[in-house]
């Protein structure tokens, strides 16, 4: 092997090659190994042409003559460097390309995270704004019932204390009669709540004025606390209608009750849907405040065909589907707000609005880069979510049409009876789960559709319950026993037509008994079960539980 030689081994040649070889080096620009190697052949070349020379004035001028020979020292280095990377390992030519191409992407890997968490969104609709505007169907506000239902709550929060709010939200059937008693002395001293509440409902329009939360931005994060004040005042005015009953006041009850739907009619409107949700729960406590006092206290026939015809004009062209236009436009707003500005690719996520929301951050395998920084390096199994967020989750272009098909075809579905979804062989929840697929921001906006649409279904079927129990009611006392079936009560004018079960698009189930009479839905499991409820492990009657059917008459204690 060939002495390894230094930078001191120069001193043996002349100066002009100590300076060439030092040059040659110096442009090189390769590893250190490499150019010590170099270096040696060079100093082992100069040496091997100088040993014939006798003098040092031969040895310079032989040296600038091999000087000259070589050429230009930068042109040489580029040659020796190119040449010692053909003669290496191909392992090694491998390893340094890799290491390169490593490099090269880690760079613009930073450049994009850079440009990435660089961008931010830019709100250009004011959706609040807008939601104002198209709920409020008039200019007058002297036709709005929502400022009258609002003070009630006001004048609620103020005479009432909590114990009268907690035996007002307990069921009237469950009090002890001194509670009984407790609750009939503040009603009577608090009517003028229940008469801003009938006056509300005797304005022809209703709707709130939205605001945002201190701190929030945009329609998901509008006020809305009107709401449990309008549940506390349902729950006074089913207290009033059970002890006015007891009392033999039918006609003050019913009209407590028909304010209360009223009530439920106007929360539900147009608007959001948890709104529409408050409103259809309203509606059928109403009812279901009915069918007890209806169950207790007999009533003469000609009442109850002034209540059934009352209840009837109210319910006339009422739609009891939800509505998810309002839905639509939050959507829309969140898109605005969790989107970055139109750049390169269309618009990204903007992780700041997009955590904040929260939902899928909970969500097995989700990311969430503020909370898991070293997701990247520790935790392999998210790497997949990493890239996607990053790299391969739709824009904010391809967002909006996919909201727009998806509340489409949402629309189209909340129309659909439980019964006709069930016999297209269509499950909602992964139906959804389908359509949104693969996007975070949709995933955590779109409703739990399959529950809304069942509900405003169960709604329409209590109403329609409702009014078919005051129909054979009558039939009762006029005729003298009930009826064999329903369409005997359609054929002599006692119903309009028959209540239909959505559970099964056939009529609600009617059976006569020996001194009564059952009218059921099969409900949630499409089997008619006889009649049989589903009760919980405390033996409490679950009316639309997964198993049995929901029950409306008789009405069970």
């Amino acid at each position: 092997m060939a002495k390894k030689l230094s930078y001191a081994d120069l001193q043996n040649l002349p100066e002009c090659a100590r300076d060439f070889i030092k040059l040659v080096i110096e442009k090189m620009r390769y590893r250190k190994k490499v150019r010590d190697e170099v270096m040696t052949e060079l100093i082992a070349h100069f040496e091997d042409e100088l040993q014939s020379c006798a003098t040092d004035e031969e040895k310079e001028q032989k040296a600038q003559q091999l000087i000259a020979n070589f050429g230009d020292a930068k042109l040489l280095a580029v040659l020796l460097r190119r040449a010692k990377k053909r003669c290496r390992p191909l392992w090694r030519t491998v390893a340094a390309r890799t290491l390169q191409t490593t490099g090269i992407l880690i760079l613009c890997f930073i450049v994009y995270l850079v440009w990435f968490f660089s961008g931010r969104p830019v709100v250009t609709v004011d959706y609040v704004a807008e939601l104002n505007r198209i709920i409020r169907p008039v200019t007058d506000d002297s036709l709005n019932a929502a400022p009258l239902y609002n003070k009630a709550v006001e004048l609620y929060e103020e005479k009432s204390s909590d114990e009268t709010s907690e035996l007002l939200g307990t069921k009237y059937n469950e009090a002890a009669a001194e509670q009984k008693l407790l609750i009939e002395e503040w009603l009577n001293n608090n009517e003028e709540i229940f008469d801003l509440v009938i006056a509300a409902t005797h304005k022809p329009h209703y709707w709130q004025e939205y605001q945002e939360a201190d701190g929030g931005e945009g329609l998901i994060h509008i006020l809305m606390p009107h709401l449990a004040g309008y549940r506390r005042l349902v729950y006074a005015l089913r207290w009033r209608a059970h002890l006015r009953a007891d009392k033999g006041r039918y006609e003050d009850a019913f009209s407590d009750i028909k304010t209360s739907y009223r009530f439920g009619q106007h929360v539900k409107g147009n608007f959001v849907l948890i709104e529409q949700l408050v409103g259809m729960a309203i509606e059928s406590v109403a009812a279901r405040t009915l069918r007890s006092i209806l169950s207790k206290h007999k009533i003469n026939s000609s009442a109850l065909a002034v209540l059934q015809k009352d209840f009837e004009q109210i319910i006339a062209g009422e739609d009891f589907v939800a509505n998810l236009e309002k839905e639509k436009l939050l959507a829309y707003d969140e898109i605005q707000r969790c989107f970055t500005q139109d750049r390169l690719g269309g618009g990204h996520l903007y992780l700041s609005r997009v955590t904040a929301l929260g939902g899928y951050a909970d969500c097995e395998n989700a990311f969430n880069p503020y909370d898991e920084a070293l997701t990247l390096i520790f935790s392999p199994k998210k790497w997949p979510a990493v890239a996607h967020f990053l790299f391969m989750h739709p824009n904010k272009r391809q967002t909006r049409e996919a909201a727009d098909r998806y509340y489409d075809w949402a629309e189209n579905m909340v129309r659909k009876t439980p019964a006709q979804i069930r016999a297209e062989g269509m499950d909602i929840e992964n139906e959804t789960t389908k359509m949104v697929e693969g996007n975070l921001l949709l995933q955590v906006l779109t409703p739990a559709l399959g529950r809304i649409a069942e509900l405003a279904h169960r709604t329409k079927a209590d109403i329609e319950a409702t009014l078919t129990i005051i129909a054979v009611l009558r039939y009762k006392q006029d005729i003298g026993s009930y009826p064999e079936n329903l369409n005997e009560m359609v054929a002599v004018g006692y119903l309009k037509e028959l209540p239909m079960d959505p559970w099964s698009d056939k009529p609600l189930v009617y059976k006569k008994m020996d001194d009564d009479f059952i009218l059921y839905s099969v409900g949630p499991n499409f089997i008619d079960d006889g009649g049989e409820v589903y009760r919980d492990n405390k033996g409490r009657v679950r009316p639309w539980g997964d198993e049995g059917d929901a029950v409306f008459w008789p009405v069970r204690k």
